[in-house]
């Protein structure tokens, strides 16, 4: 039953809708154009790729050990020899706590945050430049239902001017309204252009081209839309954890699980390897020798502990409320997703029920409409009455349109929370 219905909708919406040509922007063509070009998405990429070398460079930290080269000798050496090559270190945690391990692990963790973020970036700017494309073309819907509530106006005006001005009985302030409802009207559509203008401009911005292009918009037809979306009504039952939202959540506070992790490992001593190959050395009359290939290299096996006095114990507790924290921030979040997924899906009921509701006024108003004109010829109706008639139809009509693309707006926000 809710299928039909919200066919017979759709159906409705197509017979309404103004027809263009094939090279205007569809919704397709806006959806697919923000995805590649929106300043929004392409910032956040940068931030994903810096998140990813720092990623990579946590990882070379964690399998390749440091490298050290160095020289230093006194001034008097290095005015007689020169600047020189005097030893290579090659230094090679065996451990520290898991330090170096957590800190690659949240680097990672940082990594696939950024990731969540440039789909969430993208998300937000899709949603938005649909927003402004339904927007656009809400305002220019309206200036032609304007346009058609002034000619059916001037009609009236002219049969009425002819009325008056052939001496029959009609007073010239019946004449008047007309001519006060037709300027008022006309005000209505200046107001309507500026508006259509600033959404196009809003959408040329989130589309990232210029402000002032002449962006022309294909009207959006609803019926494949809503056929394909007829189950909406029913509640999806993804879990909230398996979504981009919920996600992003469990990595949040898994970094800050790793942050309790490093803080930890500074309570631990440093067990390290390393060894040393020395290219010369100043003996002690301030000359400068080669080592004897045989005593170039050694290897020695430490270790090295900080006594920080509590310091790092401090640090450790710090990190362990961050985690507490994080935690109730994750539980909290997660309810607060499942009741936007909630609160969405009550939204697109209630838009659904009143576009129909709204559809059988529109229909109802301008049957009235047309039967007020036929009275209002026939004068069994006051211009007054007839005027009221021409404004709630026009005023119903774009009632309408406005609610039923927050009602497709509504359902692809319902269907992005779950991605």
């Amino acid at each position: 039953m809710k299928r039909r219905k919200l066919m017979g909708l759709a159906a409705f919406l197509a017979i309404c809708s103004t027809s263009f040509s094939s090279d205007f922007f569809t919704l397709d063509d806006v959806l697919n154009r923000v995805k590649d070009t929106n300043p929004q998405i392409r910032a956040q990429k940068m931030n994903e790729e810096s998140k990813r070398e720092l990623k990579e460079r946590a990882w070379k930290h964690l399998v390749t050990p440091p490298v050290n080269l160095s020289n230093e000798d006194e001034w008097e050496v290095v005015e007689k020899y020169g600047v020189g090559l005097k030893e290579l270190n090659v230094y090679l945690p065996i451990f520290e706590g898991g330090r170096t391990l957590n800190n690659y692990k949240k680097a990672k963790t940082q990594y696939e945050i950024a990731q969540k973020d440039s789909d969430l970036v993208g998300i937000a700017a899709q949603e938005a430049a649909v927003a402004k494309f339904f927007e656009a073309l809400n305002y220019k819907k309206q200036i032609e239902i304007t346009d058609k509530a002034i000619e059916a106006l001037e009609k009236q005006k002219e049969r009425i001017a002819d009325l008056y001005n052939n001496g029959k009985l009609v007073p010239k302030s019946e004449l008047l309204k007309i001519e006060a409802d037709i300027e008022n009207n006309r005000g209505i559509n200046l107001e309507n252009k500026q508006k259509e203008e600033a959404s196009l401009g809003e959408l040329a911005r989130l589309l990232n081209y210029p402000v002032n292009s002449p962006l022309e918009l294909k009207d959006f037809n609803p019926l494949q839309f809503l056929e394909a979306k007829a189950h909406i009504t029913e509640e999806n039952k993804t879990p909230v954890e398996n979504t981009l939202l919920g996600s992003k959540e469990a990595l949040k506070l898994d970094s800050a699980n790793y942050d309790v992790k490093i803080a930890k490992a500074a309570l631990y001593p440093t067990l390290y390897a390393k060894y040393t190959y020395e290219y010369r050395y100043v003996d002690g009359n301030g000359n400068l020798q080669k080592h004897k290939a045989d005593d170039r290299d050694t290897f020695e096996l430490g270790f090295r502990w900080v006594l920080s006095w509590g310091a790092d114990l401090d640090n450790v507790r710090s990190q362990e409320y961050l985690y507490e924290k994080a935690k109730i921030e994750y539980e909290d979040n997660l309810k607060g997703i499942s009741l936007d997924m909630k609160n969405k899906l009550g939204e697109i009921k209630a838009l659904y029920g009143k576009s129909l509701a709204m559809e059988k006024r529109a229909n109802l108003l301008q049957e009235n409409m047309d039967i007020d004109s036929m009275r209002y010829e026939n004068e069994l109706l006051t211009t007054f009455d007839y005027l009221n008639s021409v404004n709630s139809f026009r005023e119903a009509q774009e009632d309408y349109y406005e609610l039923q693309r927050k009602l497709v707006l509504a359902v692809i926000e319902y269907e992005n929370l779950y991605r």
